[in-house]
């Protein structure tokens, strides 16, 4: 399915990860000689491949051993206080276009590691039956698009 459709089909913000693996799956299939144009476009607006968007898709993830995953990165990021008290700058990361899943587009050890202002909210005992259900108990998380005609505009 083409990445667009996709887009239309899965419209929420959890769902950007995907949509970035995807885009970058389909353009492995261009010529040798396109792929130095259009690599560069898709790392610089590969802003649902930040650290924090894939979490949180994977959080949602349908696949329990990916949400046992980031449990344990959640929890690992809420032990580390970054030392800057300042607001943070949101680069997109570097994309590994090798990946063959989505958890893969970036490397998330060597990204620096915060806890995701969407999670704040919640503590480890609210986290922790979303790993353990079939079902997304924090569909609040889910609710915002991140394609729409609004934003297309």
């Amino acid at each position: 399915m083409p990445v667009w459709f996709a887009i239309k089909k899965s419209k929420y913000f959890t769902d950007g990860p995907k949509h970035v693996f995807q885009a970058i799956q389909t353009s492995r299939y261009l010529s040798d000689e396109l792929l130095p144009v259009v690599d560069p476009v898709m790392q610089r607006n590969a802003f649902f491949a930040h650290r924090d968007n894939v979490l949180l898709a994977m959080l949602v993830d349908e696949r329990e051993h990916i949400r046992e995953l980031v449990y344990r990165r959640i929890l690992k990021a809420r032990q580390i206080v970054p030392k800057k008290k300042t607001v943070r700058n949101f680069v997109p990361p570097k994309i590994n276009y090798q990946a063959s899943d989505y958890i893969e587009i970036i490397n998330c050890n060597s990204c620096m590691v915060y806890p995701s202002p969407m999670l704040r909210d919640l503590s480890e005992d609210d986290i922790k039956p979303v790993i353990n259900s079939d079902t997304t108990p924090i569909r609040e998380i889910q609710k915002f698009s991140c394609h729409n005609q609004a934003v297309e505009r």
